[in-house]
């Protein structure tokens, strides 16, 4: 082969190497401009998505803020919710949940952090024995060390735990020594396992009243109330059929309760008719972009107490 031939050769190789090299750099080039398109559409849908659920809080709230009557039960508008309801490309879905009918954890100690209430103790001690709970004075107690602002054990009733115990931990981290802000947090306390959380999840909460509304409460909350006469669960379930029938509307209509076979001398003193908090769900999604919230807001003056954006 002469010199020019294998000169022409070469010359072809190489521009074969340079067109393959070149189609390698424009299909990178191509995917990584389909990569971040595919980010900027997600990333523009997640922002909307953001602020429809950010809308769906509102709509909760002004649902809570347009019921005007004296009562708060799970028959009325704010309860129904709205379920994927379609607001431009995307959807919103907004749950209201009234805490009213909760054990509110942050009350087991007084608003200066100091003196553990023995009312909200003894309603707890019942609510974890009857979950079936063991070493349930434990586990109030450990609350209790949570919320409080010093750092001495809780040992009146049950023993509790303060920093010394969860920094000994593997993974050490102080205790909070302050009110519960999301019942997030009960993973943190000694004895509430997941298991544990799973089951009293339901009838607990941070943010709401002193007395329990009889119209949104469990059964097991009921049963937390009273030791003397004792709220048994047939009770329980009668006074759940009973507010199901009809709410209970005023204080008046509680005295139905002392009507109640053995609840003679029931004291009404921790019930209630209506909810001062509640708790706004919301989750919204356009294209693939999804986003949601949770806000507890007190129903009275329309104040946010607390806002979870995920």
């Amino acid at each position: 082969m002469t010199p020019l031939a294998n000169e022409k050769g070469t010359v072809l190789l190489l521009v074969l190497v340079i067109i393959a090299l070149l189609a390698s750099l424009l299909t990178e080039f191509a995917f990584s401009t389909l990569v971040d398109i595919r980010l900027t559409e997600t990333f523009r849908d997640s922002t909307r998505a953001y602020y429809l659920s950010k809308g769906g809080v509102r709509v909760g709230r002004i649902l809570l803020q347009d019921d005007k009557n004296s009562y708060d039960s799970r028959d009325e508008t704010w309860a129904q919710g709205v379920s994927n309801y379609p607001v431009g490309d995307g959807v919103v879905t907004v749950h209201i949940e009234d805490l009213g009918g909760k054990l509110d954890i942050n009350r087991l100690v007084d608003s200066q952090g100091i003196n553990p209430d023995s009312i909200f103790i003894d309603r707890f001690n019942r609510f974890f024995t009857l979950m079936g709970l063991t070493d349930p004075e434990d586990l109030t107690a450990a609350l209790i060390d949570w919320i409080d602002k010093d750092d001495e054990v809780y040992n009146t009733l049950g023993i509790g735990a303060e920093s010394n115990y969860y920094e000994s931990l593997e993974h050490p981290y102080p205790c909070k020594n302050a009110p519960l802000d999301s019942l997030e947090e009960l993973g943190l306390i000694r004895g509430f396992t997941p298991d544990v959380i799973k089951l009293v999840r339901p009838h607990l909460a941070v943010h709401a009243g002193e007395q329990i509304n009889v119209n949104t409460t469990t059964e097991e909350v009921l049963m937390s109330l009273s030791e003397d006469p004792e709220i048994d669960r047939s009770t329980a379930e009668t006074i759940v059929a009973m507010r199901d029938a009809k709410p209970f509307k005023s204080q008046e209509d509680l005295k139905e309760l002392n009507q109640l076979p053995g609840m003679a001398n029931l004291l009404r003193t921790p019930f209630t008719v209506t909810s001062p908090t509640y708790r706004i769900l919301t989750w919204a999604a356009v294209n693939d972009g999804t986003r949601s919230m949770e806000a507890i807001v007190q129903k009275a003056g329309d104040q946010l107490l607390f806002l979870k954006v995920n």
